[in-house]
């Protein structure tokens, strides 16, 4: 890569914790390394928008915001000649965790303008203009992200999902055909999860023991626990890092993965609230992007 390459930054200005100070330190610090241009858009469309034209003019795209704001960009970087990185600016900032940066963003850019290295990533394809990047749902946890107010995220950033978690924790459950790889499960649960990363919240709440963004599958939990002690049993497996091991959780793996429903239920991707689908397919594309990382620190992962 040229000492000073093009380098397009991509805010999304409603994302929870981004602020005018914050983007001008941002750009102060890739200064030091790229030719920036700052392009902010105000919603998830519009940064979608800004992503593909700068997928096409400049040689990084760089998102800054939450995990949304990263899929959304990742998205639009697909399929060009761009490289994908992404500064924390949200509320749990899995994408930027999983990429190997610090939770602060000046931090974080001062990281990319160093020493850094291409990673290859999966991406779970879910229409022409939508990706999974990190991780989907169905179920409660659409109804969690739904719910949780915007105006929080700034303040009290992933504890926001707390109130809503406990408001929908006995939701459902919900009658669900879950289809891998054209193998189909009649399901009653209460949240169907697809995972291309690893962990929730922190590193240390494992989805999976060997859930890894670049081996071209896409891992499916199902969650059925039958009452509030199935979930403090969950919770309690999930607290030792060992989700997978509690009685109320299966999961499987696969390329193709297809979640059916009778009725509409809350569904999110990266984030974004979708208010009801009865249906959710994702295609899994192996390391369809490649990513700007720092050289030096290893992600999530890896």
């Amino acid at each position: 890569m040229k000492a000073f390459p093009t380098l397009a930054l991509i805010v999304n200005s409603g994302a929870g914790r981004v602020r005018p100070s914050s983007v001008a330190r941002v750009r102060e610090e890739l200064a030091r390394r790229f030719r920036v241009t700052v392009h902010v858009g105000s919603s998830p469309d519009e940064v979608a928008r800004l992503a593909r034209q700068a997928a096409h003019e400049a040689e990084v795209v760089v998102a800054f915001g939450g995990d949304g704001t990263a899929s959304r960009v990742a998205a639009g970087v697909v399929g060009s000649d761009a490289v994908f990185s992404a500064l924390p600016g949200g509320s749990t900032n899995h994408v930027t965790r999983l990429l190997g940066f610090p939770a602060d963003p000046v931090r974080a850019a001062r990281l990319l303008a160093g020493p850094a290295r291409f990673r290859f990533l999966d991406v779970g394809r879910v229409d022409a203009e939508r990706i999974l990047l990190f991780l989907g749902g169905t179920g409660i946890d659409g109804a969690i992200v739904r719910d949780a107010p915007l105006s929080a995220k700034r303040f009290f950033a992933w504890r926001t999902y707390l109130v809503p978690g406990l408001r929908h924790l006995l939701d459902g459950p919900w009658p669900f055909t879950v289809e891998v790889d054209g193998i189909q499960h009649v399901v009653r649960a209460r949240s169907v999860l697809l995972a291309n990363g690893s962990f929730l919240v922190h590193p240390y709440f494992r989805l999976g023991p060997a859930i890894d963004p670049s081996d071209g599958l896409l891992d499916v939990l199902i969650l059925y626990p039958p009452h509030l002690p199935g979930w403090l049993e969950l919770f309690a497996w999930t607290a030792l890092g060992r989700l997978w091991r509690s009685r109320y959780v299966s999961s499987y793996r696969g390329r193709r993965v297809v979640v059916r429903a009778a009725t509409p239920v809350p569904a999110e991707i990266d984030g974004d609230s979708w208010i009801g689908i009865t249906e959710l397919a994702v295609t899994v594309e192996p390391r369809a992007l490649r990513a700007l990382v720092p050289a030096f620190v290893r992600g999530v992962g890896e």
